[in-house]
């Protein structure tokens, strides 16, 4: 996995805030700041705080390990596989995988 600096952070925040149909100001206001809270914090003319990432995450709800992890390759529907073959036991798990390269 790549390296995540502060740069990438805020793009993937940027990134999220779209995918959600999200501006800056809206998702000020929902988080409740004011209107131009997101928008420093994405001009990087104020540094972001952990309790705000946290925050922003939650809005939209997306897990701090798959931010970090998974960032722009985030997908729900991949997400709910995951979890759905990591609660499988361990023989169901090499029937799927099996089945997954037959099917690649």
């Amino acid at each position: 996995m790549d390296k995540i600096d502060y740069d990438e952070v805020i793009n993937r925040i940027g990134y999220f805030l779209n995918r959600y149909n999200l501006s800056a100001r809206s998702a000020s206001l929902k988080l409740g700041y004011s209107e131009q809270f997101m928008k420093r914090i994405l001009n990087k003319s104020v540094e972001l705080k952990v309790s705000t990432l946290l925050e922003i995450l939650d809005l939209v709800e997306i897990t701090p390990q798959d931010f970090f992890y998974l960032g722009k390759q985030y997908n729900k529907d991949d997400k709910n596989m995951l979890d759905i073959f990591n609660s499988l036991s361990a023989d169901s798990k090499k029937t799927i995988v099996e089945l997954a390269k037959r099917l690649k």
